[in-house]
């Protein structure tokens, strides 16, 4: 069959087609997941004319949703600029500003627009927000107009009363958390119940307001001790059938939105067919889809991005006809995707004004300390050696201690902080404290301002925690050494409850990690198969940055900034001043039997001292041993700088055990009975600082006279040999005594040995455990109950399955299309220049 040059394009075109048939890929939909449901189209003009049903215009309301969450007191501008690279390469924040400006034009547009929040826009804010109370953020809410939030897991960080009587009164918006019983107040929110409704173009838009389940794993348990939290899906799904349920007495609504504080792919598909909408969301990450639920309804859900950089954005129509609403899309569209028509001047001004007051906030006294807490020093310069324990850095993380004590996460009931030192950004002076950029008075020694408390910990790192048994945390305190890198050691701070002994043989210069031979946490030997509950930074418990854990453990992520964590500890303590102990946390420590001399032992001992001067005039000039409570032996410590490791503080001797040495039963000796004895760390003063026990088996033959032989010279303690800095003319160490939030004990050890939790005696003495330790103790706790798993996405019962939030992949289709055309038109042309 000849074909007519006039039918060889629809030739072409059709065969292009059927080449494209054949060649594209086949796809299977579930039925039942997050894809767009054959219901959702493309997204129509914003305009209100293309918006309007053909039929019958009148009888459909189309109704924008715009969502908001993750603020977290991000109010400020930023330009993404990096210092560390010195590029624009992070992400810009629009500020409340561009927040504002955005919505403002989004309204013009479309006037049934409804702007919400999934909450998290105040607590766990950077210093500029949380300085002022998070008041910026409230009040540029209140200038949008912000029709409904979400609570948010950090409204509590101050606790209900503080939820009560200040973030709540000064919201114009109502605060929804249907799943939360036991305050009053935020039961009568909006409608009350966690509902409000508000009509729109004559159509009942219904709010239900949830918060996470997580709630108790996030929040201090004081804060939360008056609360109930209900299943959050399961509680909406239950206020969504009341509003649709015909019954005016319950409150009735035409489309049921859901503001939930959790993100979307734990609980997407768990709605029922009463809900119409969802915007979600806690941990600021973007997504927005049309999914379906378990009953096979559609549901356009949400999840705004952090800071105000994407918005939720869904387009509704209501049928008032059908009573039906339909979903035309979901999507997460950044900011810049609005368009902005100029920034209003109020909400400018405000912003600057809040944000000049921040100074001064900085300069209002926030604590007392009695002398120094410093950062590691190389003997000469201080800040240099990030290898070693120092002062600052245990009180940090003493302060994480603190905050997990207060969540108090189930499974265990032990707490303790963990600090990268390289996160402690200054010193906290005595002679300085109080003086944020002003001249230094007599009057402001020893004060600490919020100023100079930011500038320990100025970044904006949030805290989590993780439960780990004793060999995992064995297996972090070990990453310290890491001699392929710079530096070969980098220090952990540990809190006041931890201590920790190593194996002083193998040193960096060997290229051997130290043996972690024991753990104390609480006083208590922590066994390998025991757990305690870990609080860091996010960065490094889950980045991997420096240091790791097992992959497979639960990182419980709060969000709480570490800078609020410090100061709010700081502030617990009131007109109080913080001692520091100058008792070591990571000690050096061996005694391995002399050959040939029976009941005699060689001592090994290093990190006793911290590295600056100040500190060392206050902290551990000499060991003693002790006998029963006789003093038989004494030597100087070394105070040699190390200037870039961590046994500052050293000692070495032989030791011989005397006859009438206490006896009890063996901890690590292959004996049933151990003679023992103390080593003590102690000041100038005599006070014991850190305790430990050494003990040979009690048929050694022992000596009537007990000696010690010193195996190493050391310098006297009132010289010590690295240079000294100049101190900063702090107190004496009695002059303040130290004591831990609510009066418990802090830091300071009271000069007594402690009884060994296993140990005891023939002849009745006790077994001292105290201080950083001894030998491995046969003495362990355990936990009763396994940690309970929080913070792992689940879906909920009924839901759509294993589903992922988005497809990757491109269609082959195309390209092949593409092709197709090209080559047609290659040949038709050919075959019109050759009859040409």
């Amino acid at each position: 069959m000849r074909i007519l040059p006039a039918r060889r394009a629809r030739v072409c075109a059709a065969l292009s087609a059927l080449v494209v048939a054949a060649l594209s890929p086949m796809i299977s939909v579930p039925t039942a997941s997050l894809m767009p449901p054959a219901a959702a189209a493309e997204k129509p003009p914003d305009g209100a004319d293309g918006l309007q049903g053909a039929d019958d215009p009148g009888n459909k309301v189309s109704i924008k949703l715009v969502g908001l969450g993750g603020l977290h007191g991000h109010y400020l501008e930023t330009s993404g600029f990096n210092p560390d690279t010195e590029e624009y390469d992070l992400p810009k924040d629009p500020g409340l500003v561009g927040i504002e400006c955005a919505v403002r034009g989004i309204r013009e547009d479309f006037p049934n627009t409804l702007v919400v929040s999934s909450g998290g826009n105040v607590g766990a804010s950077p210093h500029a927000s949380s300085f002022l109370q998070d008041r910026p953020v409230i009040s540029g809410l209140n200038t949008m107009e912000l029709d409904a939030s979400a609570l948010g897991v950090h409204a509590l960080d101050g606790g209900v009363k503080d939820l009560e009587d200040r973030i709540l009164p000064a919201s114009d918006f109502p605060i929804l958390a249907a799943n939360v019983s036991g305050s009053d107040a935020l039961s009568a929110e909006g409608s009350g119940r966690g509902v409000f409704i508000k009509e729109v173009d004559g159509v009942r838009v219904g709010f239900i307001g949830v918060v996470t389940d997580d709630l108790p794993a996030r929040t201090p348990a004081a804060n939360r001790a008056a609360l109930t939290v209900s299943p959050a899906v399961a509680t909406a799904n239950a206020r969504a059938a009341e509003l649709k349920d015909g019954d005016p007495a319950n409150g009735e609504a035409d489309i049921v939105v859901v503001l939930s504080h959790e993100d979307m792919t734990s609980t997407a598909t768990g709605f029922s067919k009463n809900v119409d909408a969802v915007v979600a969301g806690r941990s600021g990450q973007g997504h927005g889809q049309v999914v379906t639920g378990f009953e096979g309804n559609a549901i356009p859900v949400v999840q705004p991005g952090r800071y105000g950089r994407t918005f939720g954005d869904v387009l509704l129509e209501y049928d008032r006809t059908t009573r039906k609403t339909f979903a035309y899309y979901a999507h997460s569209t950044p900011i810049q995707g609005f368009e902005c028509r100029g920034s209003s001047p109020d909400v400018l001004n405000t912003m600057w004004e809040y944000y000049s007051s921040v100074t001064d906030v900085k300069k209002q006294p926030l604590a007392h300390i009695g002398a120094d807490f410093l950062r590691g020093s190389d003997g000469s310069v201080p800040d240099t050696n990030a290898a070693t324990e120092s002062t600052a850095a245990d009180l940090v993380a003493e302060s994480y201690r603190s905050w997990i004590t207060d969540i108090k996460p189930p499974g265990t009931s032990h707490y303790v902080g963990i600090v990268n030192s390289g996160d402690v950004k200054k010193d906290l002076t005595y002679l300085a404290s109080g003086n944020y950029n002003d001249i230094p008075r007599l009057d402001q020694d020893g004060l600490v301002s919020y100023g100079e408390a930011l500038g320990v910990q100025p970044d904006n790192k949030a805290l989590s925690y993780a439960t780990l048994n004793g060999a995992e945390l064995k297996a972090l305190i070990a990453q310290q050494w890491r001699f392929h890198a710079d530096p070969a050691v980098l220090n952990l701070g540990l809190s006041s409850n931890m201590d920790v002994i190593v194996d002083p043989g193998a040193t960096a210069q060997s290229g051997a990690v130290p043996t972690v031979r024991e753990i104390r946490v609480d006083g208590q030997v922590l066994g390998d198969t025991d757990t305690v509950v870990v609080a860091s930074t996010h960065e490094l418990l889950d980045d991997g940055v420096d240091f790791t854990i097992p992959d497979q453990k639960v990182i419980v992520d709060v969000g709480s900034l570490h800078h609020s964590v410090f100061i709010s500890y700081l502030h617990s303590f009131g007109d109080k001043p913080l001692m520091p102990s100058y008792s070591k946390r990571q000690v050096g420590m061996s005694a391995t039997p002399k050959p040939g001399q029976a009941g005699t032992v060689t001592v090994t001992m290093d990190s006793l001292a911290y590295t600056n001067a100040s500190e060392q005039t206050l902290g551990a000039q000499r060991v003693r041993a002790r006998s029963g409570d006789k003093e038989f032996f004494s030597q100087n410590i070394d105070l040699t700088v190390d200037r870039s490791g961590p046994t500052t503080g050293k000692a070495s001797f032989d030791l011989t055990f005397p006859a009438d040495a206490p006896t009890g039963a063996c901890r690590t000796a292959s004996a049933d009975s151990c003679r023992w004895v103390t080593l003590e760390s102690v000041n100038a003063a005599g006070r014991v600082l850190n305790s430990f026990y050494v003990e040979v088996p009690a048929d050694a033959a022992p000596t009537a006279t007990p000696s010690a032989t010193a195996s190493a010279q050391p310098v006297p303690p009132s010289a010590p040999s690295a240079a000294p800095s100049t101190p900063s003319a702090g107190p004496s160490a009695g002059a303040t005594a130290t004591a831990g939030p609510s009066g418990s004990a802090g830091a300071v050890p009271d000069g007594k040995a402690t009884a060994s939790p296993g140990g005891g005696s023939a002849d009745g003495a006790t077994v001292p455990v105290g201080g950083a330790g001894g030998l491995p103790a046969a003495t362990s706790w355990a936990s009763t109950t396994a940690p309970e798993v929080r913070g792992a996405g689940a879906k909920p019962a009924g839901g759509s399955g294993t589903w992922p939030l988005a497809r990757t992949g491109t269609s082959l289709s195309a390209g092949v299309v593409a092709l197709t055309l090209i080559v047609g038109g290659y040949l038709i042309l050919r075959r019109r220049r050759q009859e040409g």
